[in-house]
């Protein structure tokens, strides 16, 4: 089970950790650590899993993320385990048969746009058409994850989850309470309810 969990790590780790897959022609110096690589890599990931390229569900779950550490590192190891099965900790045998919905594939996303392992033609249409729109979340998921544009706070306090608008009643029941998150985002932001409210 241990070595298992190490080859899940090595290999998310190894498809973003090198900076130069998001500037190989930059300069070192604007070039993103290997901590921000793969953060970069796991949050474009998760998101585009979640949401595909939404800029509103980026904005959103990445105030969530920020809210989870200070570090590149902290950041990614929280996510990590918040989303195992996009992460890689749950693996590829569970992602095929037992998950619903786009981690199949969006697990083995590339950061130089080739399809992605699991990526099925005849369920999810022609990669063709997705590659773009993923290459360019790379980047704005970059720009977001380092600082670089204009920080968007999305929701009126930081959300400690999100989760998708079909399961309203079950995030209230499990005692979330869901925020008035701008930008139309795909995905609930949400945060435990105070027990004075």
């Amino acid at each position: 089970m241990k070595s298992l969990f190490l080859l899940s790590a090595i290999s998310l780790g190894a498809t973003f950790a090198n900076a130069q897959d998001f500037a190989p022609d930059a300069p070192a110096s604007t070039r993103p650590t290997r901590s921000e690589a793969r953060l970069i890599g796991l949050v474009a990931k998760v998101t585009f899993n979640e949401a595909g390229s939404s800029e509103a569900d980026l904005a959103m779950l990445w105030n969530v993320v920020e809210g989870h550490g200070e570090t590149a590192d902290q950041r990614y190891h929280w996510l990590r385990l918040h989303s195992p099965c996009v992460s890689g900790v749950r693996s590829q045998d569970y992602a095929r048969n037992e998950s619903r919905g786009n981690c199949r594939w969006s697990r083995n996303l590339h950061p130089d746009g080739r399809r992605p392992r699991g990526w099925d033609r005849g369920q999810d249409g022609r990669w063709i058409w997705v590659r773009d729109r993923w290459l360019a979340h790379i980047q704005l998921t970059a720009e977001y994850v380092r600082g670089r544009g204009q920080h968007v706070v999305m929701c009126p306090e930081t959300p400690t989850t999100w989760d998708g608008a079909r399961w309203r009643e079950q995030i209230i029941a499990r005692g979330f309470e869901i925020l008035d998150c701008k930008g139309n985002p795909r995905n609930l932001g949400v945060r435990r309810a105070s027990r004075g409210r």
